[in-house]
């Protein structure tokens, strides 16, 4: 069995905890970069100390450091050369640090562009830049699933599958969007019910929401309950971020994100942990709620 059919089938008996924000994380240990993927190269220990802990607070399914790790975003940041470096250390990094038997996520997130017509960004583009960060995180044959996140365009989704299922087509994917509305759509005006719909129809295996409004996450996957039969994923953010000299700031409390957790528990979903902000309280009290749920 393909790990990531053990992963389907583990979620069909119980809730399993995700880790949580690797950059914060990551700015409360003084490291500095110009792309978060960076750091898997110029100081390894820290990403793995940061993986590491998070299991030990209760996490259960990791994520490559490798969110802005597609080559769009790498040759942006003058890194484009070193692409393939920073993804497979990725994997070598987290794998080392939580052992062969969690769970690990190959993650990828958006290019920063836009796709056309609305930006410059071609979709046979956008399927390649993502086809070349799969090509080297999947021949490892060390992450069991692919978590695609924090996207707001289906159209950019749909690319970012493809490339996957163009390497490989068994590989089992997780798709989570990001609602920036307080009512439940993405940027782009999408719902819940509606990428769900759209996501089931990629066949997609898990779909879920991520980052954006906390508001905007908790309706939006309730609307995908309503919709589709596939295992949900949530990860919320610390509560809504308030901008302290410039920079955003998340204060909301691992006791908040506790209570949260069980709501969305209590609405379906499977695969929860945290986003921006959160810490490894945050995820001792997610891990917390999810237990009481078994």
């Amino acid at each position: 069995m393909h790990s990531g059919q053990r992963l389907l089938q583990e979620l069909s008996q119980r809730v399993l905890v995700c880790e949580g924000a690797m950059g914060s994380m990551l700015t409360a240990h003084g490291v500095s970069y110009r792309n978060s993927s960076e750091v898997n190269l110029t100081h390894p220990e820290v990403v793995g100390d940061i993986h590491r802990a998070y299991q030990q607070a209760g996490a259960e399914v990791f994520q490559t450091n490798t969110f802005a790790a597609n080559l769009g975003m790498l040759r942006r940041a003058g890194l484009a050369d070193q692409a393939a470096s920073i993804q497979s250390a990725a994997i070598r990094i987290v794998r080392e640090a939580v052992g062969p038997d969690a769970y690990v996520a190959a993650n990828a997130g958006p290019t920063g562009e836009l796709l056309a017509p609305l930006g410059d960004l071609l979709y046979d583009e956008a399927v390649a830049l993502y086809r070349q960060q799969f090509e080297v995180m999947l021949a490892s044959r060390m992450v069991d699933f692919v978590l695609i996140e924090t996207f707001e365009d289906l159209g950019e989704v749909k690319a970012a599958v493809e490339a996957v299922r163009t390497v490989d087509p068994e590989m089992v994917v997780a798709v989570t969007m990001s609602f920036s509305m307080a009512a439940g759509t993405t940027m782009m005006g999408i719902t819940g019910a509606e990428a769900a719909r759209e996501l089931a129809a990629l066949g997609v295996d898990i779909v879920g929401a991520n980052c954006g409004h906390v508001d905007g996450l908790v309706a939006a996957i309730r609307q995908m309950s309503e919709t589709v039969n596939l295992p949900l994923m949530a990860q919320a953010n610390a509560g809504q971020p308030q901008l302290v000299a410039g920079a955003p700031v998340y204060g909301g409390t691992p006791q908040e994100s506790g209570v949260l957790a069980a709501q969305l528990i209590e609405s379906g979903v499977r695969l929860v942990g945290g986003c921006c902000g959160t810490t490894l309280d945050h995820i001792r009290e997610i891990a917390r709620a999810a237990r009481a749920a078994i």
